[in-house]
């Protein structure tokens, strides 16, 4: 979620990315268990991507993206809790205030994001870019550890870790992945080359068979969510959502060669600057989803187009910028 090197093909895997998550919140079924298994890591990935190295090492950098993200962050966590919750409740409001898997909903990525900022801007000014590398590698096989020790231990479930810090461990790998290889990223995502179409569309079908193999006929043979610690190996944990990732660069520069998806890409670059917003808005409203008996398309129309309205409403206004985390348009 930084803004150097930014490009419309970013904002385009953001919005792509960002609607996934409101799709896949909608219902769990076999659409939401695919969705998990790669857009989370992928939100990382991207925000290594962006991040300068420079800017990284530089003194105040990660206490500025703190501030400004913790703001939004507790804004909208405690409007959720007296709006929508309701509640007042002293034992409510501590479990919110805990975060991460204390409480539902999405109040567990932005200090998680921060902490592993803040990880990867430490081992950066102590150590080489090949032994930060195992050490992301080590931190990942920790997490490995405590997803299969989490079903032993109740508090690890809940109310857990602060803030979600210890999927710091495993959300190093993919932000390390986005930063150390963003040359090669950027080659995959910018460059018209036959071979990555023809490997792209090879690792496409490894997927669509990968996916129809563990999710027909009612089965989860592999499952993958980074909230609950959920992640029981670190191969697959960290190929497969690149692979997906591989696949949606070249889908997405193809999108940006044709000239009538324009009105598209816009629209999906417009979510990819709004995604804070929608983030932290999609579930608040669609919390009467089961009153109204209204299904996935409804609740993605709400959870997308009520942030994305109010963004192009409010984000003229500083304030507004600073207290919600509305883009600048």
């Amino acid at each position: 979620m930084e803004n150097g090197n930014r490009t419309q093909s970013v904002d385009i895997a953001k919005g792509i990315l960002i609607i996934l998550v409101v799709v896949a919140h909608a219902q769990a079924d076999i659409v939401h268990d695919i969705i998990f298994i790669f857009h989370m890591p992928l939100f990382f990935v991207i925000s290594g991507f962006l991040i300068r190295q420079e800017k990284l090492l530089k003194t105040g950098y990660v206490r500025g993206k703190i501030k400004h993200l913790i703001i939004p962050y507790m804004i909208y966590l405690m409007l959720d809790m007296l709006l929508v919750r309701k509640t007042l409740s002293v034992h409510d409001w501590m479990y919110a205030l805990w975060g991460g898997r204390a409480v539902t909903g999405v109040y567990w990525y932005i200090t998680c994001f921060l902490f592993t900022l803040f990880l990867l801007s430490t081992l950066l000014k102590k150590f080489s870019d090949r032994t930060i590398k195992s050490i992301a590698l080590i931190g990942g096989g920790i997490s490995v550890i405590e997803s299969h020790l989490i079903d032993k231990i109740h508090l690890l479930q809940s109310p857990g870790v602060p803030w979600n810090l210890d999927v710091s461990l495993m959300a190093l790998i993919y932000l390390s992945i986005g930063f150390f290889y963003k040359d090669k990223i950027k080659q995959l995502s910018e460059f018209e080359s036959r071979k990555y179409d023809l490997a792209a569309g090879a690792v496409a079908v490894a997927l669509v068979i990968f996916c129809w193999f563990i999710y027909t006929d009612g089965n989860r043979l592999y499952y993958f969510d980074m909230k609950p610690v959920y992640y029981k190996e670190l191969i697959s944990a960290a190929l497969i959502p690149c692979a997906f990732g591989m696949v949606f660069a070249r889908i997405i520069y193809w999108m940006e060669k044709i000239n009538w998806l324009d009105g598209l890409n816009r629209f999906f670059a417009l979510c990819g600057q709004a995604t804070i917003p929608i983030m932290f808005m999609h579930i608040p409203l669609n919390h009467w989803k089961d009153a109204f008996e209204y299904g996935r398309v409804m609740y993605v129309v709400i959870g997308i187009g009520i942030p994305i309205v109010f963004t192009l409403i409010f984000n003229k206004y500083k304030a507004m910028r600073k207290l919600f985390g509305l883009p600048k348009l």
